[in-house]
């Protein structure tokens, strides 16, 4: 029997499933979101409109702070966001909030 072929995992670091409030924001624009997994790269939110976030925005989530983003890829109420921030920062900002 043929072992199966599987797609080689492209994230750099484990991401953890969290479901917890947030906020997209750019200058004084405000869009609640809620994050569905975070990772120290990046995360993966929900929105109602994904079209009204620019390009680049400051994720805002009340038990880590806020952590500098771009707006990876969009698609339905769903974004991908990369982190701009120290990697190791955010690494231990998100181990102090899942404890």
């Amino acid at each position: 029997m043929e072992a199966q072929k599987t797609m080689p995992e492209r994230r750099r670091f484990e991401r953890a499933t969290v479901l917890w409030s947030g906020q997209l924001v750019h200058g004084d624009q405000v869009v609640a979101c809620v994050v569905v997994n975070i990772a120290a790269g990046g995360a993966m939110v929900r929105t109602d409109d994904t079209t009204i976030c620019p390009a680049s925005v400051t994720l805002h989530i009340p038990r880590i702070g806020d952590l500098a983003a771009e707006v990876r890829w969009r698609k339905s109420n769903e974004m991908g966001l990369k982190f701009l921030d120290d990697e190791q920062t955010v690494a231990a900002l998100i181990g102090k909030a899942l404890r």
